[in-house]
């Protein structure tokens, strides 16, 4: 195993954190568990990582299910709020066993991220006397390496035989770090076991987001929520012209995706109230709208934004809906873990037009649509195991174009050209390793 100098360490660890775990979901030990509700240190749920729509996405979407009606203004509301730029977060289980005193012991647990060959081993001590307020302290390690850091803070007992772990971690020489929180549970009169989790943030206490949005004039709609989980919810609305809702996060973030219609020459204003904060915009101001504002010391943060629904394209364009998947295309779509990982990472892309992208297709933390910087290319990041990726996207193409426009289809190691005329049908392709690529293509 090659050994890294103090800054070479540094700097590696920083770009795993923020690069891989960073994007991707952590399990918890050899056998990897799915990762926590943003509510509940439990580990028998998951963790939602559902990806944040595109504008594109959003655009269609809600073109299609509220087309114009000439007497009203259409907009389109994203807010979401929590940590938005999902910190890495990692999975902790291990053994913990008393002295002869039972005054305290000694405990050995191992972290991991899930999708990503990177974990080690944890060891460290606890004190725990008899009013059950103890303490712990410990180190972890990279597999195969020195490098690693420590962990600090409280082993607490809550009844005879539970408890819970408070604390912090850092990385040795560097200022990396955050927060860990778990549950522990006596098995035997010698010890027993725990599991938690770390995140690579200030805090991974519970954040209250509970609020509403409510428009003086018009009516506000749910067009979907994004990374709801056990005890986020809309609550019933009592008129047409207010959305309020139970929101709470830990690790990650939640949002909303709302639809306002409103009259046209209305001089309507729209609040966004939440408990942390709250924002008031006139119509004029929510096209366009661009938000983003930290909350509290540990980063936390809300971000709005907000844009126009036009009419639909002109009808010299025709429309093309493409849905791509590539990976094992028999699985239901799921990846394990444990197994090896290929790399999907592309592009689609059209000589004329553009393209908009409706929906990911099963993916999971570290599979993520990069920001776009034109309308004829979409890029994404994408790993598969076991499971397979795919995204929807609608292709609008000039129709004095049929004859050179081209659609490139760009996954890993895969690469395809077709015409538009080839581009209609049902394609599969065999892509090496038990891998297949399909691309599936309709007009309208």
């Amino acid at each position: 195993m090659r050994q890294f100098g103090g800054m070479a360490w540094a700097l590696t660890l920083g770009l795993t954190l923020s690069l891989i775990a960073g994007a991707a979901a952590v399990g918890l030990g050899g056998s990897t568990k799915a990762p926590t509700p943003t509510q509940d240190m439990g580990t028998s749920s998951d963790i939602s990582m559902e990806p944040w729509p595109t504008t594109d996405a959003l655009s269609t979407q809600i073109a299609r299910e509220y087309p114009d009606d000439g007497g009203n203004v259409t907009i389109g509301l994203a807010v979401r709020w929590g940590y938005l730029d999902d910190p890495a977060v990692l999975g902790l289980e291990g053994r913990w066993q008393f002295n002869d005193t039972k005054t305290g012991g000694t405990f050995v647990a191992r972290w991991h991220f899930l999708f990503r060959r990177i974990g080690g081993p944890i060891e460290g001590r606890f004190t725990l006397p008899a009013d059950g307020n103890g303490q712990f302290r410990g180190t972890w390690t990279i597999d195969g390496t020195r490098m690693g850091g420590s962990l600090w803070g409280e082993w607490v007992r809550t009844n005879a035989t539970h408890g819970s772990i408070d604390g912090r971690w850092n990385a040795t020489g560097t200022r990396i770090g955050g927060a860990l929180a778990g549950d522990w549970i006596q098995v035997g009169e010698d010890g027993g076991s725990f599991r938690g989790r770390a995140v690579a943030a200030p805090s991974i206490d519970p954040v209250d987001w509970d609020g509403s949005l409510h428009t003086t004039d018009g009516v506000v709609r749910v067009l979907t929520t994004v990374r709801f989980e056990r005890g986020d919810e809309i609550l019933p609305r009592t008129d047409r012209q207010t959305v309020a809702w139970n929101s709470t996060t830990t690790v990650n973030w939640d949002g909303i995706i709302f639809v306002l219609r409103i009259p046209q020459g209305s001089v309507a204003n729209v609040t966004l109230t939440t408990t942390p904060a709250s924002f008031e915009w006139t119509l004029r101001e929510l096209i366009g709208l661009r938000v983003r504002e930290r909350v509290d010391d540990a980063g936390h943060a809300i971000e709005a934004a907000g844009f126009l629904i036009g009419r639909p394209p002109a009808v010299d364009y025709a429309r093309i809906q493409v849905g791509m998947r590539w990976g094992n295309l028999s699985s239901n779509g799921t990846d394990d873990p444990a197994s090896d990982v290929t790399t999907w990472d592309g592009f689609a892309q059209v000589t004329y037009g553009g393209l908009a992208v409706e929906r990911v297709l099963s993916f999971e933390r570290g599979d993520a649509v990069l920001p776009r910087d034109n309308r004829v290319t979409v890029e994404w990041d994408s790993a598969t195991t076991t499971g397979w990726d795919g995204l929807a996207v609608v292709a609008y193409l000039p129709l004095d174009h049929v004859d050179d426009t081209y659609f490139t289809l760009h996954a890993g190691s895969f690469t395809h050209v077709f015409t538009l005329r080839e581009l209609i049908g049902d394609h599969t392709f065999d892509a090496g390793g038990g891998n297949q690529v399909e691309v599936r293509a309709v007009r309208g």
